[in-house]
Parts: structure tokens; sequence; C-alpha cells
């Protein structure tokens, strides 16, 4: 059991390796890179925003308020174009949250739980489609997991919706097998495909069991690369292949502590102490570059007992004991020096223009802003 004395001299000591110690990959054949603002967009709206869509070639920004339900556009300067707060039971509305969005032309296109939304820029409603299997597995919002395909002249959705599409539990064997890690949906028809299986050579598909797998991905035109949130591969994975041929590499991390699954058949064990397990925060591909963020994990010595601090207190020393980082892929098997993400912001976005969007973390900030405020972030060689 450490007390918090202790805790705060082992934060002095890791800031301090983080300032001048060299890492088992600090040497001048790696690259460098450091994210750096560049610009912003400041919205008058009083709630915490969330983006989840740009449109690129008209610089429009829509952002979600959770906790009103709300969607709303802006522009480049924060104005207030439109806005869509209806009732999660009315017929044009895509349900109780919107788990993705994407702009399609001059259409905004909202992912919900069990349908597709197709509305104008004024929120004016389209058409939709209703998901047909079942909803299961988590529901995730503020996450761009509705991108645009485009394959042989014709543009699809790639989605994830949460899960696979399958009924067996995340305990069984079947479960990996019939794993469809996205979905692609045809815009005119509303079908849903499972698309993207295992790779052979997946951690998931080595005979344990695993809760919430959940990936990051980036379409380009038909090119699709993805991490999954607790794995080490990079997947590419061509739509215009044949099925199950696609190709992994690991990424190397300087420390990336793995959760190794429970049995088939069993459960997981929440009650015995662990380790704190490592996980893949973002993913973007920015100008032909991979941008990966990610937190090592903690081990249980170096994890903060929770009665050692108030839970203010506590977080913040998970945050410096635990921090931000990322690693750029520059190309197949050529990785960056590991750098180390500010705290005034994380990347959320990159649209169509290769721009890095960030969300303010106001916590940081000397005065509490008039404005919400989301950062354009360039990543730049060092």
């Amino acid at each position: 059991m450490k007390n918090l004395s202790w805790i705060l001299f082992q934060i002095l000591l890791i800031n301090g390796l983080i300032s001048c110690g060299p890492s088992a990959r600090d040497n001048a054949s790696f690259p460098s890179y450091a994210l750096e603002i560049v610009d912003s967009v400041q919205v008058d709206f009083i709630g915490n925003l969330q983006l989840v869509a740009v449109y690129a070639e008209k610089d429009l920004f829509l952002f979600l308020e959770f906790r009103q339900k709300k969607l709303i556009l802006t522009d480049r300067r924060g104005e207030i174009l439109s806005s869509f707060d209806q009732p999660s039971d009315s017929p044009i509305s895509y349900g109780n949250i919107a788990c993705a969005a994407t702009f399609v032309g001059d259409s905004i296109v909202v992912l919900g739980p069990q349908k597709l939304v197709m509305y104008d820029l004024d929120f004016k409603y389209i058409r939709s489609h209703p998901k047909p299997y079942a909803g299961k597995g988590m529901i995730y919002s503020g996450y761009d997991h509705l991108q645009k395909a485009n394959i042989n002249d014709d543009t699809k959705l790639v989605a994830f919706t949460g899960g696979p599409q399958h009924e067996a539990a995340t305990n069984q064997k079947a479960y990996y097998i019939h794993f469809n890690t996205l979905d692609l949906i045809h815009l005119d028809s509303g079908e849903f495909s499972p698309i993207v299986p295992l790779h052979p050579n997946s951690r998931y598909f080595q005979g344990a069991a695993f809760n919430m797998i959940r990936p990051m991905f980036q379409v380009n035109e038909n090119l699709i690369q993805f991490v999954f949130a607790t794995d080490t591969l990079f997947h590419t994975y061509d739509l215009s292949l044949p099925e199950k041929q696609f190709s992994v590499e690991g990424i190397p991390f300087d420390h990336f502590i793995l959760n190794p699954g429970y049995p088939i058949g069993g459960q997981e064990d929440y009650d015995t102490p662990k380790p704190k397990e490592a996980v893949i925060e973002g993913y973007f591909n920015i100008n032909k570059k991979d941008l990966i963020l990610y937190r090592s994990g903690l081990s249980l010595e170096d994890t903060p007992a929770r009665g050692t601090a108030s839970r203010e207190e506590w977080m913040e020393i998970n945050a410096t004991l635990n921090p931000l980082k990322f690693l750029v892929r520059e190309s197949k098997g050529v990785y960056s020096k590991v750098g180390y993400c500010p705290r005034l912001f994380t990347p959320t976005q990159v649209d169509e223009k290769g721009r890095l969007w960030a969300h303010q973390h106001v916590e940081y900030l000397e005065n509490e802003p008039d404005f919400f405020t989301i950062y354009q972030v360039e990543l730049v060689r060092q």
C-alpha cells in the first residue's frame, strides 16, 4: 500500500525520465514529432460539445451535445447554422443517441442505435434505413465510427456498430470465428454487410475470450486502416480484394500492458486486482502518415491506491503516471520516437483535407473560457 507522498515522489521521478532519460527506441534513426496548435474554432454555446464530423469542402462542423441530445451545425467562424433536437421517439429522429455521423455531399448521415438517418444541412429529414439485426454490445458515441468509402465510383459507408453481426456471446468460440470488425452500408438499399474478420494473427483469435473489442479506423477511398483499442497490430484492409486478404504489422510500442483475456466458456474476473491495461485512444491517417495515441498502462505496484487522495487528485495522479503518448507511422514498418500529447488537448477527428482537430481540456486553462473551442492541430516533424 503506497501513501500519497510516495506516489508524488514517483510522479516526479517519472517526469524526470520523460524529460531527459532515453527510452529503448530513443536514437537518431527514429524521427521525432510534436503536436502543435495552429488554429481554432470557437462556438458561443453553453454545454459540452463533441465534434462528430467535419465537412471539409465547405468548412462545416457537426457537434453533439450529449446531455441535451442535440446536434448543431456550425461554420468555421463558429456561427450556428442549424440544429436538431427532436424527441428520440420522433419518426424523423435517429433515436436516443447519435452513435456517429458523417457528411455525404450536402447530406448529414447519423447512425443511431437502431437505424441510419439522412438529413439535409438544415436537418430536414430525407430518409432512413433500419439496422437489419438487433443491437448488441456497447453503444459508443463521440467517436469517428462512420466514414465514407468509394468502391468502383460508388459511395458506401463503413461503420462500427458496437459488435459483430452474430448471436454468439463474447465467451463463445463462435463469436471469434464469425467476428466482423465493421459493417459496409449501402446508402441506396440500406443493406448492412459484415466485413473484416479477425486476422489469423490477431490475439483475439488465439483461444481466449475478450470483452469490448473496439476498432479505430480510417477509410481512404477503398482502403481501410485500423487498430484495436487493446491490441498491438496495425491492420490494412483493401475493400477491392477478396475477403480475408489483408495484412497486419506489429506496432513498436515502448510499453503496452495487455489483458490476457479469460477462458472460453468462462467470465471476466472483475474482483481480483489487475494491472491497468494499456489502451489505444485514437488513430488518425494524416497526409499518408498514421498517428496512434495510446496509454501504456500501469503495473499493480505502480497503480495508486484509491484511498490515498480525493477522486480528483487520484485521477490526476493516474494521468501523470500513465500519460497520453503517440507514435507516428511514416510508412510500413517505419515509426517515430515516442511523443507525449500536451495536456491542453486531445485529437479526436481528421478531415478530408488532412486537418487534425482536437478537443480542448478546459480544466487546464487558467480562466474559464467564454466559448467552446476546438483546436486545429498539426503534426510537426522536429
